[in-house]
Order: C-alpha cells, then sequence, then structure tokens
C-alpha cells in the first residue's frame, strides 16, 4: 500500500511532487513543450504514457530519501489515473530527436 504523504504543488514552471514528512521534492517535466536539461547531480526518471513524455527529477536529493523516489513516482502515476505508467532512468527512445 503506498502512503498518503505524497501531495503535488502545481507553479509557473509545472508541477512539483512532495512529501509532507519528509524533505523530498520531484519536479515533473512535460518533455514535449520544454528543453529539460538534467541536473547530474540529482535523480532522472523518464515516462511516456500514453503519449506524453515526462521527465522526473529529484531537487536536492539526500541518500537516505533515494529509497523514497520510487514510492513518490508510483503514488504520482496512481494519482494522475495511469497506475500502469512505466518508469526508467533511460531516455526512451520517443524522446530522442533527430539533429
Amino acid at each position: 500500500m503506498l502512503t498518503n504523504n505524497f501531495y503535488i504543488i502545481r507553479t509557473d514552471a509545472g508541477e512539483v511532487i512532495r512529501d509532507s514528512q519528509s524533505m523530498l521534492k520531484i519536479n515533473v517535466h512535460s518533455l514535449e513543450n520544454s528543453t529539460f536539461q538534467p541536473n547530474p547531480s540529482e535523480l532522472q526518471f523518464y515516462s511516456t504514457y500514453p503519449t506524453v513524455s515526462m521527465a522526473f527529477e529529484t531537487v536536492n536529493i539526500k541518500d537516505y530519501l533515494r529509497p523514497l523516489v520510487a514510492s513518490a513516482l508510483l503514488w504520482y502515476a496512481q494519482h494522475i489515473g495511469c497506475p500502469e505508467m512505466n518508469f526508467s532512468s533511460q531516455i526512451p527512445n520517443t524522446i530522442l530527436r533527430a539533429g
């Protein structure tokens, strides 16, 4: 069972997944309309569901929060009504564009 400690903050830049009991923050980026530049010191995960490509990037991640990231992503998928959403640490081929 997933925790109910997560919630979403909507900002001008997009959405942020937060955990009310820890300092975990994950920025949600739509890759269709943005120029996402991954921060090498953060964790990034990607998903395409059903046709929208998204990136999820932690904010100031601490080692003790790393195990919580998977739960936050699963919660987000259920929250938006896409429980079968898959996540990967690799950018999906559908996101890669010929230069």
